[in-house]
C-alpha cells in the first residue's frame, strides 16, 4: 500500500469515516494497524530464529553462510536473515511414536536471502547447536508427552549390555547423562527465552487478529456499528478502502508466516514456549494453545526446486504455491464479507489513482493494489477460481492482460501462471491472455518503451535544460515520460521473476553482446544492466522533478507577484513610450494606445493571487489579457516596431508563466509520489547491486546517480506505517524503524564498493610499508639519501592516493537525504563502510595467521620446541602486518575525510574484545550472543570463522592464542623460574619468557594482552569451581577421614603422637583425591603465572609509553582506596571502568585476586596438607631456576605452578585458611626434622638423603608460597622457626 493511495483516500471528504468518534471506523483502522504491526514483526523475528531450531527442523544454512565469506553482501543473523527458499517434504501423517527432533523435514535446505551485510551474526558453528536439538520437538510431542521426555534420558545409554544387573558406574554414568541434558535444557531456556516469548507472542496476535476481525465482520452484520453494515462501509470511500485492506492483510499475515517462519520451525518453537516457558512460570495464556497450534501447524508443502535459469534461481523472494485455500481455511472468513469485499475489489477504483495514470492503456498500473490484494482475497474463496469462468475473465481482462506476475507485499511476488496452474477457471481465463505471441508481444512492446525512455530521459536529463521555466512549460511532457519509464520498469522487473520456464525464456532473452540501450531486434533482449541504467537514470529525474516543483510551490506566490509586477512594468513603459517623450524613441503620440496600455497595466496589477473568486476566474481574466495582448499587435503602428512586439511577447510570456504557476498544487507531487512507487521492486534491487558496483569501479562518477535512487527507494516505506500514523500508534516507530533500518542497510551495501575499492587499494599500499619502503634511520649519509628516497615506490603511493581520492569524493559530494525518519550522511557511510572492510580484513589476518599446529599425539619436548618456534614467527608476521595497516590508514586518512589512527584504535579493540566475549562463552551458561553484545554490530559486524580442526575447543584466534600458551608451558615438559620470569625446558633454553609475551603485545597490542589476561581469568574462574564441585562431590565423602585426621592434628603447635602413621594413613586413603587436585592446581598456577607476565609487560610499556596516564590511573586507585565508602561514592560502571584502565597499565598483582565468593570447605587446609606431602617428593631444588622442578621428566609437575594454584585457591577462603595451612605445613616440617634426626643414625645414607632433599623441598615450597601469597615471614616463623628454617637450608 503505497502512501500516496491512502493520503489521497483519507482526504476525501468520507474520511470522516476514521474520525476519532466513529467506533466503527476507528475499529476497523486499529485492525489495519495491527496487520501492519504483525507483518512487520513476523519479518523482524523471521532474522532471530535461533540456530538450534533451524537444525532440529532439518534447515541447514548454506555453505556460504557456514564459511562466512563476508566479502560479499548475503544473509546475516546467526538464526539466520530472513531466508527465502527452503526445500524439504514435512511428513504428512504424524506418528505419535517418539522420533529424533530432526525426524521430518530431514531434508530441508534454506538459503538465506541476500542483504546488506553478511555479518558474524549469519553463521554459527553447527556443532554447537546441534546439542540442543535432542529436546527440541514437534507437535508430535504432544501425543505422548511422557514417552518423549523418557526419550531424552535414555538416550545416550548403551543398548549393547549384556548384563543384567546394572553396575555402580553404569549408574553413575547414566545419572552424568541426565544431569547433562537437564544442564543442556537449563543452559537453552536461559538463553532462548526470551525469544521464545517473542515468537509465541507474535503468533498469539495473529489468532487474536483473525479473532477481531470475524468478530467486527459479525458486529456488523448484527447491527452493533448503528447505520454501519458491510454494504455500507464499502460504500463509503475510506471505509471501503480499509476493510479490503483488513482482509487482504490477514491473509498476506498468513502467507508470510507460511513463507519466513515454516511449520517445522513453528512447531518447535511452540512446543518449547510449552515445555520451558510454563515451567518458569513465563508461559502467559496457556488456554489458547490449542487454537495456536492449529493455526501454526506445518502444512507440509515445500518449494520446488529451482528452474535451469541461474539467475531465475536467485529470486528468492518469490512465491511458491502453498495451498493457500487450505491454509486460510484453518480459521476462515464469513463467506458474504469475502464475496463483498471481492465484487469491490472487481467493480471499484478502491483508491483513485486516475491522476497519476490517466490513459486507459495504463489501466493494469492504476489498479496494480487492487490486483495484488485480489489475489490474495480470492484464496478465501476457492470456489470462485474454480468453477466462476466468467468472473475469473472479467478479473483477468480488467487486471491481467498485460501482465501475470503480481506484487503481493513488501517485494515478495507471485507468478500467477503458476499459483493458478491448480484452479481450473482461474487457469483457463488466464490461458487465453497468456499465450506465447502476446507475451513475446508485451516483452516487445516493453524492450521498445524501455528504449524510447532512455532516449527521452537522455535528453532532459542534459545539463541546464530543467530549469524552472522548462518544467512549467513542458510539465505534462515530463510527466508522461515518467509514467512510461515507471511502466516499462514495473514490467520488466516483475516478469523477470517468472516462475514459468517458457516465459522466462522470452522475457530473459540474452543478447549476443552487450549495448547501451535495448537491442530493438531479433529476441528484443534486455539484460538487467538496462533495467539498472533506467532505474537510475529515471530515478534522478524523479528527484529533479520533485526538487524543482517543491520549490515552485513554496515561491509560487512570489514568481506571481513578481511576474505580474515585471509584466505591469512593460505596459506603463508601453504606454510612455508612445507618448513620444522618450529619448530616441522615434514614434508619434498616440493617445489611444497610451490609454490602452495604461488601462491593461491596471488590468494586470488587479490580478490578485488570493482574490476571492475560483482560480479558474483568474485564469480566465489572464487568458483574456494575453488575447488583448496578441490583438493589440493587429495595429499597424505595433506590427512595424520590433522592440514593442518584442515586450508583448516577454508579457505574454510572464502572464502564461502566471498561469502555469498558479496552476502547480500539492496533487502534482502526490502524482509523482504514485508514479515513482517501487514498492513492488524492494526485494529486486538486492540482485540488481552487484552491477550498480560494477559501474561504480568503472566510473565512479555514477555514484551521484544514487541518491536519487535512494529516494525513490524510500517512497516504499510510507505505506505500512501510513495507518499506524492515522492512529498515532506507539507502534509506529518499531515498525517504522525496521523498514528504514532495512533500507539504510540496503543503502550501505550499495555504497559498499567505494570503501571496499579504497581498502582494496589500501592494502596494496600497507604491502608498500609492509615489504619496500625502507625504515629511514635517525642518521644517514648524504651520498646514500638516494638510495633511501625510492621515487619509484613512493610515485606508486601518490598514484594509489590519488585513486582513493577519486573514489571517495563522489560519496562526499552527495547531499544528506532523510529516509524513513533516518538521516543518510554520506560522510558517515563511508567511514562505516571502511571500518567494516578494516574490521573484515583484520579480522581474516588474525584468524588466519594465529592458527598453530599443536598436534595431541605428538607433543614432546622436540615438537614443543618446533611448534614454539613457529609460533613465534605467526606473532611476528601478524606484527609486522598490522603496522603495515595502521600505516597505510595514516597514510589515506586525509584524502577520505577520516582519523585514521582513531578508526584503527577503536575497531581493533572491538574486534578483540568481540572474541574474547565469545570465547568466554564457553565458561558461561546465559551467553552473550549477538545481539546483547557491546561489540558487535549490524553496521560493522565482525566476522566469525569455523573452528579450525586441531583445536576444536577454541571457539576463535584468541582462545587459539591461550591454548598455545598453555601448551608451550605445559607443566610436564617446562620449569618455570620466577627469577629468570619463564619457562624453561630441562637443558635450560627458553621456550615463553618476557621476549616471548613482549612478541605478543607487538603482534596483538595492549587489547590483546588485556584479552588473554581475561581468558586465563575465566579458565582459572572454571578451574575453581570444578574443585569446589568436585570437594563437595568427592571430597565429602572422605569428610569422616578428615576430621579425624584434624582431630588427631589438633592442637597444631604440638607434635603429635605416632605422627608418621598418621600421615602415611590419611596419604593412602585420600590418595585417588590427589591427581585430580593436582591437575586443578597447576592449571591455575600455569594461568596465574601467566598473567603476572602478561601484568609486568604491560607495566613495562605503560611506564614508557604512557608515563602521564600511568600516574593518573595510580593516583585514581589510591583515592579509591583511601576513601571511607568508595562503593557509594563510585558507580559499579564507574569501577569497571577503573578496573579496565588499571589492568591496561600493569596495576596490581594477579595472584592476589579473588575470583568467587562461596561458602567454606570443611577439611581444605588439611586435604592441601595431604596434596603437599603426596607431591613435594617428587619435586626438587633446581639451583639454576631458583625453583623447585620435577625429579623425573614427562611427569606432569612444576614447583611454582603448584605453588601459585594453592595459593590462589586459598585466596578465595578466609585468611584463616592460609594460617592453617601454614600451621599443618610448620607441624609436618617439625614431625620430619625430628624424625630425620632421630632415625639418621640407623639408616642407609641414601634414605637420609632423601628424607633431607624433601625436607629441603618442603621448605622451599612454603617458603615461596609466602613470597607469592604475600603472607610476612614473620607468620612463616609462627609455625617454623626461623633457626630451623636456616639449618634445613644448610642441608
Amino acid at each position: 500500500m503505497t502512501s500516496s493511495e491512502i493520503t489521497r483516500s483519507s482526504s476525501t471528504p468520507s474520511s470522516s469515516f476514521i474520525a476519532a468518534e466513529n467506533l466503527c471506523g476507528q475499529t476497523l483502522l486499529h485492525l489495519v494497524g495491527e496487520g501492519h504491526t504483525i507483518l512487520a514483526s513476523i519479518k523482524i523475528l523471521s532474522e532471530r530464529i535461533p540456530p538450534a531450531f533451524l537444525v532440529a527442523a532439518g534447515i541447514q544454512q548454506t555453505n556460504k553462510d557456514i564459511n562466512n565469506s563476508n566479502t560479499n553482501s548475503g544473509g546475516n543473523n546467526g538464526g539466520g536473515r530472513m531466508f527465502q527458499t527452503f526445500f524439504g517434504k514435512e511428513e504428512r501423517g504424524r506418528s505419535s511414536k517418539p522420533s529424533t527432533a530432526t525426524s521430518s523435514s530431514s531434508d530441508m535446505m534454506m538459503p538465506l536471502n541476500e542483504s546488506e551485510d553478511n555479518n558474524a551474526k549469519s553463521t554459527c558453528d553447527m556443532e554447537d547447536v546441534k546439542k540442543y536439538t535432542p529436546f527440541l520437538f514437534d507437535f508430535t510431542y504432544l501425543h505422548n508427552p511422557e514417552e518423549f521426555e523418557a526419550t531424552l534420558t535414555n538416550r545416550n545409554t548403551n543398548p549393547d549390555t549384556t548384563t543384567t544387573t546394572t553396575t555402580s558406574r553404569n549408574v553413575e554414568q547414566q545419572q552424568q547423562q541426565e544431569e547433562d541434558i537437564a544442564t543442556l535444557e537449563r543452559e537453552f531456556a536461559i538463553n532462548h527465552l526470551p525469544i521464545i516469548q517473542e515468537y509465541y507472542t507474535l503468533f498469539t496476535s495473529i489468532y487474536n487478529y483473525q479473532v477481531e476481525l470475524n468478530r467486527f465482520a459479525s458486529d456488523l452484520t448484527k447491527g452493533y456499528f448503528i447505520q454501519y453494515t458491510v454494504e455500507s462501509v464499502l460504500l463509503d470511500q475510506e471505509g471501503r478502502a480499509l476493510l479490503c485492506e483488513a482482509v487482504w492483510l490477514y491473509g498476506v499475515i498468513l502467507i508470510l508466516l507460511e513463507r519466513l517462519l515454516p511449520g517445522p520451525i513453528r512447531e518447535r518453537l511452540i512446543i518449547a514456549h510449552f515445555r520451558f516457558c510454563n515451567e518458569s512460570g513465563g508461559g502467559g495464556d496457556v488456554s489458547t494453545i490449542d487454537s495456536i497450534c492449529k493455526l501454526c501447524k506445518g502444512t507440509g508443502i515445500h518449494p520446488p526446486q529451482s528452474s535451469t535459469s541461474a539467475s531465475f534461481g536467485e529470486h528468492v523472494s518469490h512465491k511458491y504455491p502453498m495451498e493457500e485455500e487450505k491454509l486460510f481455511a484453518r480459521y476462515p472468513l464469513p463467506v458474504d464479507l469475502v464475496r463483498n469485499v471481492v465484487g469491490c475489489l472487481i467493480s471499484d477504483d478502491v483508491y483513485r489513482q486516475s491522476s497519476a495514470f490517466p490513459n486507459v492503456d495504463q489501466r493494469s498500473i492504476r489498479l496494480s493494489r487492487q490486483a495484488s490484494m485480489l489475489y490474495v482475497v480470492l484464496f478465501f474463496d476457492p470456489v470462485v477460481l474454480r468453477e466462476e469462468d466468467a468472473r475469473l475473465r472479467e478479473i483477468v481482462d480488467k487486471y491481467f492482460y498485460d501482465n501475470w506476475v503480481v506484487h503481493v507485499y513488501a517485494g515478495m511476488t507471485a507468478d500467477l501462471s503458476i499459483e493458478w496452474k491448480r484452479f481450473r477457471a482461474a487457469k483457463a481465463a488466464l490461458d487465453n491472455v497468456l499465450q506465447v505471441d502476446n507475451v513475446k508481444k508485451m516483452h516487445i512492446q516493453n524492450a521498445k518503451l524501455i528504449g524510447q525512455c532512455m532516449a527521452e530521459l537522455r535528453a532532459y536529463l542534459t545539463m541546464g535544460i530543467l530549469t524552472d521555466s522548462f518544467v512549467l512549460d513542458n510539465r505534462h511532457d515530463l510527466l508522461n515520460c515518467l509514467r512510461k519509464c515507471n511502466i516499462a520498469v514495473r514490467w520488466r522487473i516483475l516478469h523477470r521473476r517468472t516462475t514459468n520456464s517458457l516465459f522466462h525464456e522470452i522475457v530473459c532473452a540474452t543478447a549476443s553482446e552487450v549495448t547501451a540501450d535495448p537491442k530493438l531486434q531479433g529476441a528484443f533482449a534486455v539484460n538487467d544492466t538496462h533495467v539498472v541504467s533506467l532505474l537510475l537514470l529515471s530515478s534522478q529525474l524523479e528527484m529533479q522533478l520533485k526538487h524543482i516543483f517543491t520549490q515552485l510551490l513554496e515561491k509560487k506566490e512570489s514568481i506571481w507577484i513578481s511576474c505580474r509586477s515585471k509584466a505591469s512594468g512593460m505596459m506603463e513603459d508601453l504606454a510612455q513610450y508612445f507618448e513620444g517623450d522618450v529619448t530616441l524613441a522615434r514614434v508619434s503620440r498616440h493617445d489611444g494606445l497610451i490609454d490602452w496600455f495604461t488601462s491593461m497595466a491596471s488590468e494586470i496589477r488587479d490580478l490578485a493571487y488570493e482574490s476571492g473568486d475560483h482560480f479558474t476566474v483568474t485564469g480566465r481574466k489572464i487568458q483574456l489579457c494575453v488575447q488583448a495582448l496578441e490583438e493589440v499587435e493587429q495595429y499597424d503602428l505595433v506590427d512595424r516596431d520590433v522592440q514593442v512586439k518584442t515586450f508583448l511577447q516577454e508579457s505574454r510570456d510572464l502572464l502564461l508563466q502566471m498561469a502555469r504557476a498558479v496552476g502547480i498544487n500539492e496533487s502534482i507531487t502526490e502524482d509523482i509520489k504514485f508514479i515513482s512507487d517501487i514498492s513492488y521492486g524492494v526485494e529486486s534491487m538486492k540482485s540488481y547491486v552487484k552491477i550498480i558496483h560494477s559501474r561504480i569501479s568503472k566510473d565512479p562518477s555514477n555514484v551521484n546517480l544514487l541518491q536519487g535512487f535512494f529516494l525513490k527507494l524510500s517512497s516504499s516505506l510510507d505505506g505500512p506505517v501510513v495507518r499506524l500514523k492515522q492512529l498515532n500508534s506507539p507502534k509506529v516507530e518499531r515498525v517504522t524503524g525496521y523498514y528504514s533500518s532495512q533500507l539504510v542497510a540496503f543503502v550501505r551495501n550499495v555504497l559498499e564498493i567505494v570503501p571496499v575499492s579504497v581498502f582494496g587499494i589500501l592494502v596494496q599500499i600497507s604491502d608498500i610499508f609492509e615489504r619496500r619502503l625502507q625504515r629511514l634511520p635517525l642518521k644517514i649519509q648524504g651520498d646514500k639519501l638516494g638510495a633511501f628516497a625510492q621515487l619509484g615506490e613512493r610515485y606508486k603511493l601518490s598514484m594509489m592516493a590519488h585513486e582513493i581520492s577519486i573514489f571517495a569524493d563522489g560519496v562526499l559530494s552527495m547531499d544528506n537525504s532523510i529516509i524513513g525518519g533516518i538521516e543518510i550522511n554520506p560522510r558517515q557511510l563511508l567511514d562505516e563502510g571502511l571500518r567494516k572492510e578494516m574490521v573484515r580484513h583484520v579480522s581474516e589476518l588474525l584468524n588466519n595467521l594465529l592458527q598453530f599446529d599443536f598436534a595431541a599425539d605428538s607433543e614432546t619436548v622436540a615438537s614443543i620446541t618446533k611448534h614454539q618456534a613457529a609460533a613465534m614467527r605467526s606473532l611476528a608476521s601478524l606484527s609486522r602486518r598490522l603496522e603495515g595497516f595502521q600505516s597505510a590508514l595514516e597514510c589515506i586518512e586525509d584524502y577520505v575525510s577520516i582519523h585514521g589512527l582513531k578508526m584503527w584504535h577503536e575497531e581493533f579493540s572491538r574486534i578483540i574484545n568481540y572474541n574474547v566475549e565469545q570465547e568466554v562463552n564457553k565458561y558461561l551458561l546465559k551467553k552473550v550472543l549477538d545481539a546483547d553484545s557491546a561489540y558487535q554490530s549490524d553496521i560493522v559486524p565482525i566476522p566469525r570463522f569455523p573452528r579450525v580442526q586441531n583445536e576444536p575447543t577454541c571457539i576463535n584466534f584468541m582462545g587459539r592464542m591461550v591454548s598455545m600458551l598453555i601448551k608451550i608451558t605445559d607443566t610436564q615438559y617446562t620449569t618455570f623460574s620466577i627469577e629468570k620470569s619463564g619457562w624453561f625446558m630441562s637443558d635450560g633454553t627458553e621456550v615463553c619468557g618476557l621476549k616471548t609475551v613482549s612478541l605478543l603485545r607487538q603482534a596483538v597490542g595492549v587489547y590483546g594482552l588485556t584479552g588473554i589476561d581475561r581468558l586465563l581469568c575465566y579458565r582459572i574462574l572454571h578451574e575453581l569451581h570444578r574443585f569446589v564441585k568436585f570437594f563437595r562431590t568427592n571430597v565429602t565423602k572422605q569428610g569422616v577421614m578428615l576430621e579425624q585426621l584434624r582431630d588427631e592434628l589438633y592442637p597444631e603447635w604440638k607434635t603429635p603422637n605416632k605422627a608418621v602413621s598418621i600421615y602415611a594413613s590419611a596419604s593412602k586413603k585420600a590418595e585417588m583425591l590427589m591427581l585430580p587436585m593436582l591437575t586443578c592446581f597447576r592449571r591455575i598456577g600455569q594461568a596465574q603465572l601467566l598473567r603476572r607476565m602478561i601484568r609486568f609487560e604491560l607495566g613495562r610499556c605503560s611506564r614508557i609509553d604512557a608515563k602521564t596516564l600511568l600516574q593518573s590511573v595510580s593516583t585514581l586507585n589510591a583515592s579509591i582506596l583511601s576513601s571511607k565508602n568508595p562503593f557509594e561514592e563510585t558507580s559499579s560502571s564507574d569501577f569497571k571502568k577503573y578496573c579496565d584502565m588499571s589492568l591496561a597499565v600493569g596495576l596490581g598483582d594477579p595472584l592476589q585476586t579473588v575470583f568467587m565468593a562461596t561458602d567454606p570447605l570443611e577439611g581444605l587446609p588439611v586435604l592441601l596438607l595431604l596434596c603437599v606431602i603426596a607431591y613435594v617428593p617428587k619435586l626438587s631444588y633446581n639451583p639454576m631456576f631458583g625453583s623447585l622442578s620435577k625429579n623425573k621428566s614427562g611427569y606432569p609437575i612444576d614447583g611454582w605452578p603448584l605453588i601459585a594454584g594453592i595459593s590462589t585457591l586459598l585466596k578465595q577462603f578466609h585468611p584463616s585458611y592460609s594460617k592453617s595451612f601454614l600451621a599443618y605445613i610448620g607441624q609436618f616440617v617439625r614431625v620430619s626434622i625430628a624424625t630425620c634426626f632421630e632415625r639418621k643414625q640407623g639408616v642407609r645414607k641414601d634414605v637420609a638423603s632423601q628424607l633431607t632433599e624433601d625436607l629441603r623441598s618442603i621448605l622451599v615450597l612454603v617458603d615461596q608460597f609466602c613470597d607469592v601469597s604475600s603472607i610476612p615471614k614473620s607468620a612463616l616463623y609462627e609455625h617454623i622457626p626461623q633457626y630451623l628454617m636456616e639449618m634445613c637450608s644448610d642441608l
